[in-house]
């Protein structure tokens, strides 16, 4: 879906000069990420919207075989000009890497964390690749539903559960194909967002522990979707667990979708871990890491328990 390589073979860097952030660039999109995720890694680097203006050019000036591409990532920087400090103002906010040790204490350093993001940028918040742009976000957000109505997992007499939830843009969007949503998020602040936005009566919100989906009853839904989620889980050590309360609250013939297993950056990894846990469980595993949508990079895996 648009996530061609147009640059099969990049020139060879220079020995004489280090990589540089439009190096980076060049070699996201050489490798199919879309113009937001790669303009997203961009600003990330930049000191100032001026550096990304000139890495931009410098992009295209070094990599010629990507100009269609990097001209694509400067026009969505030109028409966001707010974004640098989007994106500064949310990652210099938020610790990815807090190594605290042990379950509780990586849960309420991502419960406090959500919090604030839900009173300063829920967008930004929830899908920084949105960069800021309420647009954008619903066109992603609508690209990720369309896709589970056409495998098929969407439906009149279907229940969902959205398991960290956000300020409840996939159940909003997924209401009107379903009978039933429930959404959960172990951020308070985030639950109240989704409430306060709601705008479906066949939705409803609950906060949870983030350790397990305790309150969610057996065999209540038929699809589970957790995006961006697990790779919280996987930080606190209770991936896992959550596979087993997937199990647990999917009737038989449910699925579970997980959009990005973890930020580890080894997808042999993520696929054997996975793998263990499915096979654990009870679950075959449908789709293994595919990364099918043009506005978002994540990598798909579809659980489903046996009928």
């Amino acid at each position: 879906m648009g996530r061609g390589r147009p640059d099969q073979q990049p020139p060879p860097a220079a020995a004489d000069r280090p990589v540089t952030a439009a190096d980076d660039l060049a070699a996201r999109l050489r490798d199919g990420a879309p113009a937001n995720i790669a303009l997203m890694h961009l600003l990330m680097a930049a000191e100032s919207p001026g550096a990304a203006a000139a890495a931009l050019a410098d992009a295209a000036e070094r990599h010629p075989g990507l100009t269609a591409p990097v001209a694509e990532v400067d026009v969505l920087f030109r028409a966001h000009p707010d974004a640098w400090r989007t994106v500064h103002a949310v990652a210099g906010g938020v610790d990815h890497a807090p190594a605290l040790g042990g379950a509780e204490a990586t849960l309420d350093h991502w419960r406090a964390s959500f919090d604030r993001l839900a009173e300063t940028a829920p967008e930004a918040g929830v899908a920084l690749y949105a960069l800021g742009d309420p647009a954008l976000l619903a066109a992603a957000t609508a690209e990720v539903v369309d896709a589970l109505d056409a495998w098929g997992l969407l439906g009149p007499d279907r229940d969902a559960l959205d398991l960290g939830c956000g300020m409840g843009r996939f159940s909003e969007a997924m209401a009107p194909r379903l009978r039933s949503v429930l959404g959960v998020d172990l951020s308070a602040g985030m639950v109240a967002e989704a409430r306060r936005r709601s705008r479906h009566a066949n939705v409803r919100y609950a906060a949870g522990t983030g350790r397990d989906l305790a309150g969610v009853p057996d065999g209540s839904a038929d699809l589970v979707l957790a995006a961006d989620v697990f790779p919280y889980l996987v930080e606190a050590g209770l991936a896992w667990a959550h596979v087993a309360e997937m199990a647990r609250v999917l009737r038989p013939g449910g699925a579970a979708v997980l959009l990005n297993y973890s930020y580890r950056g080894d997808p042999a990894r993520d696929r054997a871990d996975l793998a263990g846990a499915a096979a654990a469980h009870g679950f075959a595993l449908e789709r293994v890491g595919e990364r099918p949508f043009r506005l978002w990079d994540a990598t798909v895996f579809v659980l489903r328990r046996p009928a």
